[in-house]
């Protein structure tokens, strides 16, 4: 067995998957809902924005904030080698296998054949490289060709937590983009970089993100979570597909 089919092995027990749509599923971050179509935050975005926001958002996995994969998705941005780069190893598996099986999926549910230019959302922070950016640029062969580093973060913005289509400035949008981000929290800067592509010129967009953040110890959502546990992690089938939405 190769060193990546290792690593994708071990992320089995890792991953749990997110559950697929329904009662108590919100439609755009697929969090619990309480028998609502949409979270309250997914809500409020969409009064705000509407068809500016991404057409759809697909998380590979849910990320507990106590477990393994939160852990590594708050580290692989860690400014010490020795304890990031093992990370950035891992994740870009994840990542990289997860578009293999799963691009179509995104397509499809968008109503298009493919995406035509992949980026990514950019930290605030001030850090030079991103991570992701590398990812997309180098190690991932099927983004490499596509990929165009197009966000650019507005440093006067607040980091909070609403959609701002001043948050970001685009040098350009294809016409169909893939925005990939490590972890969706509330989706405001996802959403925020989906506002300013379209205004661009982007006609479709969707969101990928590595980690749905979850607060594992909020007790309204503890039966969410059960459900949430109760599937195996699948390579072979992501939210959408389990939903009747996607390929696979």
């Amino acid at each position: 067995m190769s060193r990546f089919s290792r690593t994708l092995e071990s992320y089995r027990n890792v991953l749990v998957a997110v559950p697929s749509a329904g009662q108590d599923v919100c439609k755009a971050c697929w969090r619990d809902t309480a028998g609502y179509a949409y979270c309250w935050r997914c809500n409020e975005h969409l009064q705000g924005h509407a068809d500016l926001l991404a057409d759809v958002v697909v998380p590979i996995a849910l990320a507990e904030q106590s477990k393994q994969f939160a852990y590594e998705l708050r580290q692989y941005k860690d400014g010490r080698e020795q304890i990031s780069r093992p990370l950035r190893i891992r994740l870009t598996a994840v990542l990289a296998e997860f578009l293999r099986l799963h691009e179509t999926c995104l397509a499809q549910a968008i109503g298009i054949a493919e995406f035509d230019q992949v980026t990514y959302v950019p930290s605030t922070s001030g850090r030079e490289v991103h991570p992701l950016a590398k990812m997309l640029s180098h190690a991932i062969l099927q983004t490499k060709p596509r990929f165009a580093q197009v966000l650019e973060p507005n440093a006067k913005v607040p980091a909070d937590r609403v959609v701002r289509p001043d948050r970001f400035t685009a040098t350009s949008a294809g016409r169909n983009v893939l925005v990939v981000d490590d972890t969706w929290t509330t989706g405001a800067r996802l959403q925020s970089a989906s506002v300013v592509l379209k205004t661009a010129g982007a006609a479709k967009v969707a969101g990928l993100v590595l980690g749905r953040w979850f607060d594992d110890d909020f007790p309204p959502a503890r039966r969410y979570l059960q459900r949430a546990k109760a599937e195996p992690f699948d390579w072979q089938r992501c939210c959408l597909g389990r939903s009747g939405l996607g390929v696979c």
